[in-house]
Order: structure tokens, then C-alpha cells, then sequence
């Protein structure tokens, strides 16, 4: 069965923590766009490099790296329509560049942008209204929801057998009656949710905010820890460790996004799926 994230399962988003009143100061109007993507940076990047870079933003050892693999449709939350537009066009750029599968524009959106006034108070508000949006999300990606702080980010991550069939990994298998055969699988992402403090939005631009999301909800990247990043990375954005910040997407995170959408085989392990981005992030054959 499949899981869509619907608008009215974040009705709450309307109702609390979301000041329209203030929200125009979230985000800076986009300069004019030619549907094409700059990327900052210092050029191609050593394999190493590119390897020590995927290992501070993903745990590639934690089963596959997943991906959208139905067409994905953005809305953004809690912001003046004059500022929502600039912000999902920027993201439809960058996803469109990477290859990544883009739904019409009047679509249901399977990933949410949320600005809320206190995205803690807004996401405890859900939590204890058993917010469906939370629904069958694993333990990590939970974590992930209700870890306290100006940002909170998940994605509802299934797997799926080469049929398309949702799979158990086995957990639930009769040992005395076990299947005949059993083939590969993949991870997909079903949904995405960021929800973020306007307050830490302030000062950013509609590039710098799009293109943070596109790698918080599409790749499922982590900021590593404060100071540590291997190259630079529009997941700095936020680090008051790390000067300057980066004015958009870099070389290094186009090179993951595109290199993670473009694996021809989905069904390879998470550390065989990095050293094939890391590779091609080396080589600059993802662009």
C-alpha cells in the first residue's frame, strides 16, 4: 500500500507555530532563474576526499542509501505565497538537474518545507495529537522528528522487493515455512518533512533555504558535526562554526544528489552504492 504525505495530515501546520504575519523576513526573493544551476566550489575533488564527505553526511553502512523513486512534488508551509513559489522552483532546479523525477506542479505533495514560529512546540503539538504524519516511520527516522532543536527533518523510508512489493526483511518469516526465493530489494523514500524555526531562517536566501532542503530530503544527508566537513557543503548552513557559507549548492553536494539518482543498480549495499557516487564525484561524470 502506499503511503502519500497529504496536505490535511499537517493541518496542525496552520494552527500552530506558523506566524504569516512575520514570515515574510524568512527568505529573500530569488534572483531571476534560466532553469540552470551554478555550483561553488574548487572543481573535481580526489576520490578520498569525496569518500570522507559521503561518510560525514550519510551512514552508508546502515543498509542502502534510498532515494524518491515516484515523482516528487514540493510545497512549502508557513510562508507569504510571493516567498513559497521562489523557494519550490529553486528546489524543482536543483532536483530536475540531478535527475531526480519532478511531479506537475498541481500535484499532492509528498514532501513538505515548514516554517513554524517553534518547530519544537509545533512538533510536540503533533506528537501528542498522533499526527499521522508520523505513521510508520522506523525508530531512527523518529528520532530524527522529535530530536529537540530549530530544525527537524525525516523521511518515511520502506523497502521494496524487485516486484514492488513492501518487504519485512524477514523479521516476520515462518523459519518453518520459509519463501522459495527471495529477491533483491531497494529502499525508497516515500515522503520528506523538514520543519524549521523562521528565526534561523532569517538572513538566508531562497537559494541558500532550497537548496539545504534538497539535501536534508532528498539525499537524507546530515550537517556533520560542527567543523568537521570534508569540503564545502550548503549543509553548513547553519554552523556558526563555518565561514563563509557556502551561497548555494556545491560541487560536492551536486555530485552526491546527481550520483545517488543516477545508480543503475539500487540494489547494491549502501557502502557499494558510496564508492560508486565517490567515484563518479572524482571523476565528474554525475554532471
Amino acid at each position: 500500500m502506499r503511503t502519500r504525505l497529504r496536505l490535511t495530515s499537517l493541518i496542525l501546520f496552520s494552527a500552530f507555530g506558523v506566524s504569516l504575519a512575520h514570515a515574510q523576513e524568512a527568505a529573500k526573493p530569488a534572483p531571476a532563474q534560466d532553469g540552470s544551476i551554478v555550483v561553488t566550489g574548487q572543481g573535481l575533488k580526489p576520490i578520498k576526499r569525496a569518500q570522507r564527505y559521503i561518510r560525514q553526511v550519510l551512514d552508508v553502512d546502515d543498509g542502502q542509501l534510498s532515494r524518491f523513486i515516484e515523482p516528487v512534488c514540493p510545497e512549502v508551509i508557513g510562508l507569504p505565497d510571493r516567498f513559497k513559489a521562489p523557494i519550490e522552483n529553486r528546489f524543482r532546479i536543483v532536483a530536475g538537474a540531478a535527475s531526480v523525477r519532478l511531479a506537475p506542479e498541481t500535484c499532492k505533495s509528498n514532501l513538505m518545507i515548514v516554517f513554524a514560529d517553534n518547530a519544537d512546540a509545533l512538533i510536540e503539538t503533533m506528537r501528542t495529537r498522533r499526527n499521522p504524519v508520523f505513521a510508520n516511520l522506523d525508530e531512527g527516522a523518529l528520532q530524527d522528528a522529535f530530536k529537540a532543536g530549530p530544525i527537524h527533518a525525516w523521511r518515511l523510508v520502506v523497502t521494496r522487493d524487485e516486484a514492488g512489493n513492501m518487504t519485512n526483511s524477514g523479521t516476520d518469516t515462518d523459519p518453518d515455512n520459509p519463501p522459495v526465493m527471495e529477491g533483491d530489494t531497494q529502499a525508497i523514500t516515500i515522503n520528506a518533512v523538514v520543519v524549521m524555526d523562521r528565526k534561523v531562517a532569517l538572513g538566508k536566501s531562497v537559494r541558500q533555504l532550497a537548496d539545504y532542503v534538497v539535501m536534508r530530503t532528498l539525499v537524507g544527508a546530515r550537517p556533520p558535526a560542527k567543523g568537521s566537513i570534508a569540503a564545502p557543503s550548503i549543509l553548513s548552513l547553519f554552523d556558526p562554526a563555518v565561514t563563509p557559507v557556502p551561497g548555494e549548492i556545491t560541487d560536492m553536494d551536486i555530485g552526491l544528489l546527481a550520483g545517488l539518482y543516477k545508480l543503475r543498480n539500487p540494489y547494491e549495499q549502501g557502502g557499494d552504492q558510496a564508492w560508486r557516487i565517490s567515484r563518479g564525484m572524482a571523476s565528474g561524470k554525475q554532471r
